[in-house]
């Protein structure tokens, strides 16, 4: 159920990307990416697939690779968001025909 929402996620965040082409779309689009991993870490370790990365057990390559793209994907995410924030604020503060700006 994680995967299809993620992936659903990471297709609308992929067509924003390629409207826009901003920073903060990257950024947001390389989150969900991660958080596409972290539901397949979760697949990973219920369908028992790849169990040498030791999937659910702390201090394991598999542990630690859920943790990074996690933590990873929360921080994308925050900073496109916050850069689409910062632009969006931006533009509006400008006046088209203010001379001080030129």
């Amino acid at each position: 159920m994680a995967l299809a929402a993620t992936s659903t996620l990471l297709v609308g965040l992929a067509i924003f990307y390629r409207r826009r082409g901003t920073v903060g779309s990257a950024l947001r689009l390389l989150g969900g990416a991660s958080f596409v991993v972290v539901a397949l870490t979760h697949v990973f370790e219920a369908l028992a697939i790849l169990p040498a990365l030791g999937w659910g057990q702390r201090h394991s390559v598999g542990h630690y690779i859920d943790l990074g793209a996690a933590v990873l994907g929360l921080t994308s995410v925050s900073a496109g968001l916050l850069f689409q924030y910062v632009h969006r604020a931006s533009c509006v503060n400008t006046r088209p025909n203010d001379p001080s700006v030129r």
